[in-house]
């Protein structure tokens, strides 16, 4: 028997008492120490059978999304999306659709270096501001990141560490999409200088595509061939050929690696009536198709890489839309789409148009 003041415990009273301290024990490491693995992506029946999957639920929960923007999938299939307005990048297993992990947080870091682009690779180093694209690759399969509002490029590993961070040499001004080829060449969608980027494996910058102001050398918005007005969307072909989105000129240009347009073609949905319009492209390189999103049409347009028309997936068999607001979109090994749906804060995967 155990004695506690004038009371005598029995066996059982202690026995009770254990039993509940590792109850509250319990309760309190899930609450701090335990994280929840929410299923998110599920199989879904959609009339038409065109939509795979989908998941998601706009919120700041695991597997929630407030307004992403950003898509990606790595060589086993497992999921990368900009959650935009939560800044951070979430990662969702494509074996059994489940959250997996998660990384950012917000920081202001622009407004701490105070308009030097070159104190920005050194603040707030993995913390996000409103992140836009996300892209696997390079010969280290690394996710990078643009980091928007930070006016910056964050490279990490697929758990979330932060490896390495880079600018422009004369900064960015609201950069919103990056691709990036085997060898870790990236190229970055300077969205509001209107220019492409170009920098090798290091992070250091080669050189920029768009016109120029002839006086200052300044970059600003042009509409000729080789110009761009706010470029978003960037894909690139195993040849090399990078394909851009050039927003306010609606259209699609397509450079060989030297930076010479070979083709372009208008996009028959973009116009200068849609507000906050978006588009981010997908190249499917198996199958010679590339996928370019448009927001506020609620559309997501298929070609064939040269420009033809294939096919625009818009409702399901019954006429019901199936976005509300499509953005961010990326291809996985086997040519089915993903696509971020920035208005319904989910992710929806689509079978390909081949």
């Amino acid at each position: 028997m155990l004695k506690i003041g004038d009371r005598q415990l029995s066996q059982k009273d202690i026995l009770v008492a254990v039993v509940l301290i590792l109850v509250a024990i319990t309760a309190v490491w899930a609450m701090i120490g335990a994280k929840p693995k929410p299923i998110v992506m599920k199989p879904v029946n959609v009339p038409g059978g065109l939509v795979l999957q989908e998941g998601g639920v706009a919120g700041g929960g695991y597997g929630q999304f407030s307004y992403p923007r950003g898509i990606a999938v790595d060589d086993d299939g497992n999921i990368y999306v900009a959650d935009s307005r939560n800044h951070r990048i979430q990662k969702i297993s494509g074996k059994d659709g489940k959250f997996l992990d998660q990384f950012g947080g917000f920081l202001d870091a622009g407004k701490l270096a105070g308009g030097d682009s070159k104190k920005l690779i050194t603040l707030g180093i993995g913390k996000l501001n409103e992140p836009n694209g996300v892209s696997f690759g390079g010969p280290d399969g690394l996710v990078y990141v643009v980091d928007t509002w930070n006016n910056r490029v964050q490279e990490f590993t697929t758990s979330g560490k932060s490896k390495k961070i880079f600018t422009a040499d004369d900064g960015f001004f609201a950069p919103r999409e990056l691709v990036v080829d085997p060898s870790g060449i990236v190229y970055v969608a300077d969205t509001g200088h209107h220019r492409i980027v170009k920098f090798d494996a290091s992070g250091k910058q080669i050189r920029s595509w768009g016109a120029v102001n002839p006086k200052t050398g300044a970059a600003v918005a042009g509409e000729k061939l080789g110009e761009f007005n706010e470029p978003i969307g960037l894909a690139l072909d195993k040849a090399g050929n990078l394909y851009v989105a050039d927003r306010l000129n609606f259209r699609i240009q397509v450079l060989s690696p030297e930076g010479q347009v070979t083709h372009s073609w208008l996009v028959k949905g973009w116009s200068k009536e849609q507000i906050d319009m978006e588009p981010h492209l997908a190249l499917d390189q198996l199958h010679g198709l590339i996928y370019a999103t448009d927001g506020r049409g609620k559309k997501v347009y298929c070609y064939h890489l040269d420009g033809s028309e294939v096919s625009t997936i818009e409702k399901d068999s019954t006429g019901n839309p199936l976005f509300a607001v499509p953005l961010g979109v990326t291809v996985d090994k086997n040519g089915d789409v993903y696509v971020v749906d920035a208005g319904a804060g989910k992710i929806l995967k689509i079978k390909g148009q081949f």
